[in-house]
This record gives structure tokens, C-alpha cells and sequence, in this order.
């Protein structure tokens, strides 16, 4: 897929979209829509919900088979202290040139922190959907997943990308963790 930043781009805001799996939407008769993995933002992105969380699981070692065999992967579970409702960008790219960029108002249920000797590489956030009728009345729909990436080891979680609401066997470890400290 072409870099977003090497086509231009125009910016519409949509209030919401349906969410299919795989990497296309197709809206209608319109163009397909491809999903933005990752999108980058090189200053680091702000974990939504992680300042005003707590640890409700310790730090524990997964079993094999989460990333590299010879690599162990632990995870620490975070919530947040109250509800806590945000709003989560979901980045698409309609006929490889048009941003849409599509808010999803949603409750972060929780986080999980992964980490290779202490080195954290990917928060993943669990969110659930808030539909909001214009009669005033608020439902909660399905849960979807977003993780937070260091991609090089300076501390900052500059790549953002939807996924899974769990830790997976198919987890990437960047580089950087795997190598020494």
C-alpha cells in the first residue's frame, strides 16, 4: 500500500461507518475503502484511558506460543478507575488518495500492556462501541481492538493501527525488542 504521506489527501469527517472484516469496505455503489495499518504519527501517540487506569492483572509470562518461541512475552492488564468514553480516529483510504478519517465514540474496558524484559512495545486497548440515537438513547454494540506500537525503542508509541481486543499467537515483536539490551 502506497504511504499516506506520499499521496494527497483530502479529509472528510464521517460520524460512523460499518466495520467489516478484512482490510476493504465497500459502502453502496461506492468506491472500496481500505483500512490504514498503521497509521504513524512520528511525536507519539497518547493512550487513550491509560493515565487514569490501575492494574488489575499483574505482570505474567504468556505461554509459548505468543510471538518467538525463544522470546518470553508478558502481558499486564490495566482499567480504568471509572468509565472512561473517548473518541478513537479510524483511518481509511478511499481510492488509494481520500483520507476518511471515521470517529468512533466508545468505553475503554481495558488495556494490555506487552512487554519483552521489561521493554513495552504494544498497548492494546479493548473499546466497545456507544451508539448514541437522536432520540437520546445509548446502546452499546461490539468490541473491536486498538494498539498503540514503539516501533524503534524510543519510548514513543507513534504507530496506530486497528486490531484484535486480545493478545494473539500472531503478535509482531519489532526488531528492537528482540535484540539485546
Amino acid at each position: 500500500m502506497k504511504k499516506v504521506l506520499s499521496v494527497v489527501v483530502s479529509v472528510l469527517f464521517v460520524a460512523s461507518a460499518n466495520v467489516v472484516g478484512g482490510r476493504t469496505l465497500v459502502l453502496g455503489q461506492e468506491s472500496p475503502v481500505a483500512i490504514v495499518k498503521p497509521v504513524v504519527n512520528e511525536s507519539g501517540w497518547k493512550i487513550p484511558g491509560l493515565e487514569e487506569s490501575q492494574i488489575t492483572s499483574p505482570r505474567k509470562m504468556l505461554q509459548k506460543g505468543y510471538g518467538p518461541s525463544s522470546v518470553p512475552l508478558y502481558v499486564t492488564v490495566f482499567r480504568p478507575t471509572q468509565q472512561f468514553i473517548t473518541t478513537i480516529p479510524l483511518y481509511r483510504l478511499k481510492n488509494d488518495q481520500s483520507l476518511i478519517i471515521v470517529e468512533r465514540k466508545v468505553v475503554i474496558d481495558s488495556i494490555i500492556k506487552c512487554d519483552v524484559d521489561g521493554r513495552a512495545f504494544v498497548y492494546i486497548l479493548q473499546c466497545t462501541i456507544i451508539l448514541e440515537e437522536p432520540g437520546g438513547r445509548t446502546g452499546y454494540s461490539g468490541q473491536f481492538g486498538v494498539h498503540y506500537s514503539d516501533r524503534d525503542g524510543d519510548g514513543k508509541f507513534e504507530s496506530f493501527q486497528e486490531g484484535p481486543p486480545v493478545v494473539t499467537p500472531d503478535l509482531q515483536i519489532p526488531a528492537w525488542v528482540l535484540k539485546n539490551p
